[in-house]
């Protein structure tokens, strides 16, 4: 007896039916798209109990003839291609012609579909294996498509679904992703006869977003430049919205992917959207944001996935590095200092002057290092000197080394002016008039700055890391950075496949001014380092990249590997600690330079180098206003 044989035609259709309807989320999917394609301005979708019970799709689009509809239900029929070469010339969503086979091999399925110049329009239903009915219906132009019970012929695949709330929202995230990406189609979304979403045709994305979404989840959101100039000329384009720095989440579901309006899940544009950010993203989380793709319809192919929510670019390294271009650009001019949010009433007025950074003009280029500005240097910074306790009870003043001062004399106004030597500190002036003055420092953590109308609290550790690691990073981009060959050269041990990292990484570490020679097995002698930086840190250092690259969590482009060894960097040099005392000089360097830096509002790690506060509100806290 023959151990391989032919399945029946009925288990084909199984098999074939399960690689495209996963989930009523699927089926709404499949319909939703074909309504799209049909010229749809109008599309409704209503559930019962999750999908599991019953979907209605129903459009105004073109319609079906009654010639057409019941072919529509036969595999691998469709009028989106005639032969392969189109495959790579799509411009619709749907194409393979197995959405309504598929569906009504698992479900109960009735069509009725007219079109613009009929009088009357087409029944069809069909079902599992049961024969295709034909019959003719009174309808409105457009079709209306609904399948009920879900796997009534599988009923070990329908107990593989989960909870129809579970299913309710698989269903309400694939319209989210539809509704975002057509938004002048017309969108409602009903659940068990509630409302879910209504979104009328709006022009504006982050109008859809809310609209959709909620206000809460579009609020803040940044929109990215303009890719008409780059779309002009290349053919390809980045648009859409993201999130601020501080609005992030541990998973990628507020991330939204669209390639010619096609919503589709990537990685690797998941992977770029999370390098724009460079170290603004704190470790572990993840941006939200609507990216909108616009690709030559031959440079992406839309056919590696049964269910089409993967592509293939040609071209992948460009476009990512698009993506990446985009977003910093983004983040470069936004306002991103961390800030206590006030009432409109209560926020201070907007005659006054702000700096350019602040109100969203970013520099061209950082001007940390100009050599005119003096880089604070922490080993000039005295000791913190170690407080003594006083220990006494609360009864008695003296115990507690209190003292009351005499309340100072009302100076006459034709008084001399108070000596320099008591005076206020001045303020200093950036070039483009706004004026800042550093008024001291706080619990040897904090330099407090004094600017009009608000209080500035910089962390001074983030601040000097953001300072060093801009300083790092330009050195790798310009590859202007000092060797500086060492006296005793420094060895280090790397696992296995650690080593065959490191020689991947051999070239660029060469170019950035490491001298790095193979000592025996799986060791290593570090000859030269970069003037920059110390030779005690380099082990640790390089044991570090080449792990993270070991393991797959390093980037492998040229601008990723520069960030990660800039921000790895930051933290090996020598940089100002909590617990210093700094001097005047060196807290009004620390605060100058770090306004000059490209990114001044977070260290390489994503922590904020500074807080504002609003006088009015300070004035609040005390009952002043």
């Amino acid at each position: 007896m023959n151990r391989i044989r032919l399945l029946d035609s009925h288990t084909i259709e199984q098999l074939r039916a399960g690689e495209v309807i996963e989930r009523p989320a699927s089926i709404v999917k499949e319909l939703v798209e074909n309504a799209i394609d049909a010229g749809a301005r109008s599309i409704s979708v209503s559930i019962t109990k999750g999908g599991i019970d019953e979907i209605v799709v129903q459009d105004d689009g073109s319609g079906l003839t009654p010639e057409d509809a019941p072919l529509a239900f036969q595999r691998h029929a469709t009028s989106k291609i005639q032969s392969s070469n189109d495959l790579f010339l799509l411009t619709t969503l749907g194409f393979r012609g197995e959405a309504l086979a598929s569906i009504a091999a698992v479900t109960q399925v009735e069509l009725l579909s007219r079109t613009a110049d009929a009088i009357e329009g087409v029944r069809v239903r069909a079902g599992g294996s049961a024969p295709i009915e034909t019959t003719p219906a009174g309808c409105p132009q457009g079709t209306t498509v609904t399948t009920r019970h879900l796997f009534f012929n599988t009923p070990p695949r329908r107990a593989f679904l989960k909870s129809p709330t579970a299913e309710s929202h698989q269903v309400h995230e694939v319209l989210i992703a539809l509704a975002l990406s057509q938004p002048s189609i017309h969108f409602r979304f009903q659940s068990d006869g509630r409302e879910v979403f209504h979104a009328p045709p709006q022009d504006d994305l982050a109008l859809r977003a809310r609209t959709v979404m909620g206000k809460e989840w579009a609020q803040e959101f940044l929109s990215l430049p303009s890719a008409e100039a780059r779309l002009a000329e290349e053919g390809v384009g980045v648009t859409g919205l993201i999130s601020p720095p501080s609005r992030t989440r541990n998973t990628r579901t507020g991330q939204y992917f669209f390639v010619n309006e096609r919503p589709v899940k990537s990685q690797p544009v998941s992977s770029a959207l999370s390098r724009g950010y460079g170290e603004l993203l704190p470790a572990g989380r993840f941006p939200l944001g609507i990216l909108f793709l616009t690709v030559p319809t031959d440079q992406v192919d839309a056919n590696v996935h049964p269910t089409k929510r993967e592509v293939k670019f040609q071209a992948e390294r460009e476009l990512l590095q698009i993506v990446v271009q985009s977003v910093r650009k983004t983040l470069d001019r936004a306002n991103l200092f961390k800030k206590i949010d006030l009432p409109a009433s209560d926020r201070p007025g907007s005659n006054r002057p702000a700096d350019s950074r602040i109100e969203g003009v970013s520099h061209p280029e950082s001007r940390a290092l100009d050599s005119s500005v003096p880089i604070p240097d922490p080993a000039d910074y005295p000791r913190p000197q170690r407080r003594r306790k006083t220990v006494g009870s609360y009864g008695s003043r003296s115990e507690l080394g209190l003292r009351l001062l005499d309340k100072p004399l009302v100076q006459e106004a034709e008084a001399a002016p108070p000596s320099p030597t008591h005076s206020q500190t001045p303020l200093w002036q950036r070039p483009d008039g706004t004026e800042f003055r550093v008024v001291g420092q706080s619990h040897e953590l904090f330099v407090l700055v004094e600017a009009e109308g608000e209080l500035w609290i910089v962390d001074q550790h983030a601040a000097h890391e953001r300072i060093i690691y801009e300083q790092v990073l330009d050195s790798l981009q310009h590859k202007h950075s000092a060797t500086q060959p060492l006296l005793i050269p420094v060895t280090f041990e790397l696992s296995p496949a650690a080593c065959s990292a490191l020689e991947e990484l051999q070239d660029y570490l060469v170019q950035i001014g490491f001298d790095i020679q193979p000592f025996g097995g799986n060791t290593f002698q570090v000859q030269a380092t970069p003037a920059y930086f110390r030779p005690a840190d380099t082990p640790s250092l390089l044991s570090e990249l080449a792990e993270a690259r070991a393991e797959g969590h390093s980037d492998n482009s040229i601008e990723a590997k520069q960030e990660d060894l800039a921000a790895r960097v930051a933290c090996k040099v020598k940089s100002i600690k909590a617990g210093q005392t700094l001097t005047e000089e060196a807290m009004h360097a620390l605060v100058k330079t770090l306004l000059d830096c490209t990114s001044p509002f977070t260290c390489p790690h994503g922590r904020p180098t500074m807080v504002r506060y609003s006088v009015r509100q300070l004035e609040r806290q005390f009952d002043r206003r």
